[in-house]
């Protein structure tokens, strides 16, 4: 008798964020927004809003707000422009393509939760799908509610700040690999360094790319002393933006040193990351069960999480 297969389960990697950075009091401009498209909708769910930049078809659908809970729920979406996959037939190995008309589009989901009282984003990682600054983006065109920005909670503090703005950097030492099925096409890049590096890894053709940068003291007068900012800025974009498992860019090391202490510190698997399994059918989750697994990721990592919330108001 064969076994019944439409029933399988699939790992779901999410990420932590907050809108308001190390602060813990302030107004929280993602909550604005949040605010500025429910008041939009007439708090009728699902909302559905579309950017259409470049073709993408970015879209933000809110489909859900827990006012005993304090989150918003929803996904963000975009086309997929890239070559698609085959659908096999299990028992023959025959392939056949995924039927499509010419109005039709297959699109890759990234779901969020937002906490909106403690300014807290939980966001599943889906190398082909929108990012968090494609998150940020959207909120910020749909309600023109600016500075909307949300920075990644690492699992040690300390070592996030060797990369703030003000930290001086005295070498770095990078190695990196690029999948087979890597498209840089899927990353909107901040900084022109990191498109650099990333250019340079994917010319590699799936080997290994190994990048050391030194620094030395100058005078003021001359500039910047040691690593430029630029460096600083660029090495924190790509470790935010692949983090272990993420199924985009392979750090294999990330490695820095500071003027006043020569010993290497290891920046790999620093970005805090929760992960699920869940049950899918025919390949595709339930929204529910996806809302139930990133709930269930903060809960697995509340203690830690406290620091970074946004203080409520009395």
């Amino acid at each position: 008798m064969a076994a019944d297969t439409s029933k399988k389960t699939r790992s779901v990697r999410v990420g932590f964020f907050t809108g308001n950075g190390s602060k813990k009091e302030g107004i929280s401009n993602a909550n604005i927004a949040f605010e500025k498209i429910c008041n939009e909708s007439e708090a009728t769910f699902p909302a559905t809003f579309i950017v259409d930049t470049n073709g993408k078809g970015l879209k933000l659908v809110l489909q859900q707000k827990d006012e005993l809970a304090k989150y918003y729920f929803g996904y963000v979406s975009w086309r997929r422009h890239s070559l698609l996959p085959f659908i096999e037939d299990g028992s023959t190995g025959s392939e056949r393509i995924i039927p499509l008309s010419d109005t039709d589009f297959v699109v890759e989901r990234t779901y969020f939760l937002y906490y909106y009282e403690t300014d807290v984003l939980v966001l599943t990682l889906n190398h082909l799908g929108p990012k968090v600054n494609d998150f940020a983006f959207i909120l910020y065109t749909i309600t023109d509610q600016s500075q909307v920005k949300f920075e990644a909670i690492w699992k040690e503090d300390d070592m996030k700040e060797l990369l703030e703005e003000g930290n001086v950097l005295r070498s770095c030492d990078l190695t990196i690999a690029a999948p087979r099925n890597f498209n840089k096409a899927n990353y909107d890049f901040s900084h022109n360094l990191t498109k650099q590096i990333v250019d340079m890894v994917v010319g590699m053709g799936g080997a290994h790319f190994k990048l050391t940068m030194r620094g030395r003291a100058r005078p003021k007068k001359e500039g910047f002393s040691y690593l430029s900012p630029a460096v600083r800025e660029s090495i924190k974009e790509l470790l935010e933006l692949f983090p272990f498992g993420s199924g985009g860019l392979k750090i294999k090391k990330a490695e820095v040193t500071e003027p006043s202490n020569t010993r290497p510190k290891s920046l790999l698997d620093q970005v805090l990351i929760g992960k699920k399994v869940i049950n899918v059918i025919g390949g595709y989750p339930s929204d529910s069960d996806i809302r139930t697994a990133m709930i269930s990721a903060k809960i697995d990592n509340k203690a830690y999480l406290a620091q970074f919330e946004l203080a409520a108001e009395d």
